[in-house]
């Protein structure tokens, strides 16, 4: 159960990429100023340290291939996603032994096929994330996913000062974000997600930042998933634009068939 839950956690972070670190050990915020960026401004500012809105907007879908270990129980696979805008997603990860895992919104269902749990159409909360995680131009709107957003102080994330933005999405989860004063970039989130076994605390710290196709993409993420002390490391190893057969996102005839008529 626990090798499920792992490779499934690696497999959804890999496609999002801009999610969901390594520590889970903040220091403490500093004292609160008339000086703190509002929310408005930090987000502004990562938008421009990522390369820009007209740069983003320049492409309309993306491949991404990255491998993704978990040290701790020696599993490696690797991991395609494919992206579409304005919101299809599908994220397929392979594992040694394991078989192929496949998980997507394709803009109006979302689902998981899985050698060790079978098919299964997502609902409810699941079904809100992958939504969110498939926001192809998600930088550029906060603002339909979050209903709240409050500039919390300043503080350190993996060693680097940092803004906290602390922020509710449109579903009512809570989360932290945390941007480099340096860069402007994002660099580390915590949380809560849900998955198929219920809602887990995860923190998650992003860097390599590399240009690609004139966008900067954070290429390291190390998720922590706290209530099993575990980590997956995500190293992206290509970044392509503008090059996703949109038949990709056409369901398995295995999720046709869970379909109601």
């Amino acid at each position: 159960m626990s090798l499920f839950l792992q490779r499934r956690k690696a497999l959804s972070l890999a496609g999002s990429v801009l999610l969901l670190g390594a520590t889970l050990s903040v220091a403490p915020l500093l004292a609160a100023n008339d000086e703190l960026p509002s929310p408005e401004e930090i987000v502004a500012r990562h938008i421009e340290a990522l390369g820009g809105e007209e740069a983003i907007r320049a492409h309309t879908s993306r491949t991404v291939k990255a491998a993704v270990e978990i040290p701790a129980i020696g599993m490696s696979g690797q991991t395609t996603a494919y992206f579409i805008a304005p919101d299809k997603m599908i994220i397929k990860s392979e594992t040694p032994g394991m078989g192929e895992s496949v998980q997507a919104y394709n803009g109006e269902i979302g689902w998981i096929e899985d050698p060790m749990q079978g098919t299964q159409i997502l609902e409810g909360e699941m079904l809100a994330q992958v939504k969110r995680q498939a926001r192809f131009y998600a930088e550029l709107e906060r603002d339909d996913l979050f209903s709240q957003q409050t500039t919390a102080g300043e503080t350190e994330w993996n060693g680097q000062a940092a803004y906290q933005l602390d922020v509710v999405d449109v579903d009512g989860n809570e989360l932290s974000q945390y941007f480099a004063k340096e860069t402007g970039l994002l660099i580390g989130t915590e949380g809560t997600q849900s998955n198929a076994m219920g809602p887990m605390e995860m923190a998650i710290t992003l860097g390599d930042y590399e240009d690609f196709g004139g966008v900067l993409v954070a290429t390291s993420t190390t998720m922590n998933i706290v209530s099993m002390a575990t980590e997956i490391i995500t190293s992206v190893e290509s970044v392509t634009f503008d090059d996703v057969d949109p038949s990709v996102f056409e369901p398995s005839d295995a999720i046709k068939a869970l379909l109601p008529e």
